[in-house]
This record gives structure tokens, sequence and C-alpha cells, in this order.
């Protein structure tokens, strides 16, 4: 009787690597978990008689720290990683607040669509390098100006990849770490490798570049040397991305491009996980912090809001 059952049990494993073949499945111990997450209700403590605004973007640093851009009024706020107000730079400074990133150089790196720059920051708010003409508006051939610059990230060797679309450009302009124009691509419309609003950016582990094409509802994905090499739309119309060390990918999409606010989690090769809605507005910037919080800064919802992961 125990040999019949063994024999039926392996039958049964038999048939399911079978039909993990046939219909592209993979094997159970080879799946990624979704993770489960809890939106922190009233978790960060602003001083007395102040309120959010407008908030941009959000980033951590190694110690859990997290930087708030705030676009109205413009400033930096920090907080620590239980919600306590440290304090604020950059008061009145960006007239169109954007995208902020912690890199793997361990600054701050910001973006304002007026100014027209990407800028680069220590931790206590002191300027260490701009790119692009302050105030001056390029075009997508443009060596020296942006127009609509909205996002910064970095690969493993510290080139600078910065998102130029949200605004008249169409484009991804590469630069090597102390400033110098590599290259760029893309321009307007939908065909592979043009854009419609590269709204953010974002690097893998193996340092593919990945794109939010908001206004074409995907992420294009290119090598460092702007080789198209996928296309996402799985992840809705991305408005935000953030892909970990471990590479999870996290898109936050809004009802910018007629979606349902959400955040969706899933890999960077492109296997979505699961789905967060609970709480979310107008997700326009996010990041996941060393402990694997999620943080979103919220545009129409006004809002800094966080989840724990359980």
């Amino acid at each position: 009787m125990v040999g019949d059952m063994r024999n039926r049990l392996g039958a049964v494993i038999v048939s399911f690597v079978a039909l993990t073949t046939i219909w592209g499945l993979q094997p159970l111990h080879g799946q990624t978990a979704a993770p489960n997450y809890q939106l922190v209700k009233d978790w960060a403590k602003l001083p007395a008689g102040t309120q959010f605004g407008v908030m941009s973007a959000v980033a951590t640093d190694a110690k859990g720290t997290v930087y708030v851009f705030q676009r109205e009024p413009s400033k930096i706020m920090v907080f620590d990683s239980d919600g306590n107000y440290l304090k604020s730079w950059g008061d009145g400074e960006f007239p169109a607040a954007h995208g902020l990133r912690i890199l793997n150089d361990g600054a701050i790196w910001l973006t304002d669509r007026k100014l027209q720059q990407a800028l680069k920051y220590n931790l206590d708010g002191k300027l260490l390098q701009s790119l692009g003409k302050k105030g001056v508006a390029g075009d997508d051939k443009s060596e020296d100006a942006f127009n609509g610059v909205s996002d910064v990230a970095m690969t493993s060797n510290g080139n600078l990849f910065v998102s130029d679309g949200e605004g008249g450009n169409s484009r991804v302009v590469k630069f090597s770490r102390d400033g110098h124009l590599l290259k760029f691509w893309g321009t307007k419309g939908s065909e592979p490798g043009q854009f419609d609003t590269p709204h953010s950016i974002a690097v893998d582990s193996k340092d593919r570049v990945y794109v939010a094409d908001r206004g074409n509802k995907r992420i294009q994905v290119f090598d460092e040397d702007g080789k198209l090499l996928n296309q996402m739309t799985q992840f809705g119309a991305p408005g935000a991305l953030f892909i970990t060390k471990d590479d999870m990918l996290y898109c936050a999409t809004s009802a910018a491009e007629g979606e349902t606010p959400a955040i969706n989690i899933g890999t960077a090769d492109g296997k979505v996980l699961t789905h967060l809605t609970g709480g979310l507005s107008g997700a326009h910037g996010i990041t996941v912090d060393n402990r694997g919080s999620i943080y979103v800064a919220e545009v129409a919802g006004k809002a800094l809001l966080k989840f724990g992961r359980q």
C-alpha cells in the first residue's frame, strides 16, 4: 500500500513538471513569493501647524533616513525611519520639483523641470554638481540642455542616465560620472525605442536601464549603449520606478494616464507578483528602504505614504 502511494505521488510530480513545461510555468520552488504590505497610518510626524503640500519624490539613505521632495512650497524634508521630522533644506529653491534619488555614490540627485537641471547634493544640502543649463530649454539633439528633465539613474561604474521628457523632449541622456556627455537616444513616438513622456528611470543589478515610458503605457529596457532589450506593458502606465539590489521592480501608476492608482510589484525580468491599491490617489515618486518598506510621494493626495512589509 505504501509502495502504491509513493508511485502515485511520483506520477503527480512528473505530471506537474510536464505541465510547467507545456504551460511555461515555473515549479513552485523556483517562484518568487509575493511580498505582503500594510499601510502605516499617520506615519510621518510633521512640525505643529504644518502639513504636506504636493509631494513629488522620495528616497532613503543607507541608514533608513527618508528624504522627501516637496513641490509646493518647494523644499527637501528629512525624516527618520520612525517618521520623526528632522530638518528641511532648499526652501523655495526649486520652482518645479520633480525627481529625487539617492544613488550608489551616496549623494542626492534631484531634477527640476523649470531649472532644466539635474543637481547633485550631499545629504546636508550642499550642491556638488549640476547637469544642464539653468533655465535654458534645449531639444532632443541638445548636448548641454534639457527640456523636461525628470529623473536620474546610475550604473555600477558611475555612469549617469537622465530621463529628459517631462516637457518638450523625449529621450534618455548618458553622462560619465564627472558629467561629460557620452550619448543620447530617443525621439517622440510610440515605436520601439521612442518615448512619450519618459517620466522615470532606474537601473538593475546588470546595469540594464529601465525607462518609464508613461504616455505609451510601457517600460522599455535598454543596455548602457541604448540598445532596446525589452518592452513591458504588464505593469501599467508607469509613473515612477524603483529597482532593489535583488532586482525586485516597484512601479507606481496614477490616474494621470487613466490608470487605477497602484503600486505594481514584480521582478525586473517582467513577472508581476502583486498590486497595492489602498490609500493611493496620485503616486508620483517611490522608493524602498533596506527593510523592504515602501514610501510613496503623492502629488494629488498631498501625502507621504509608508507601506510596511509584513
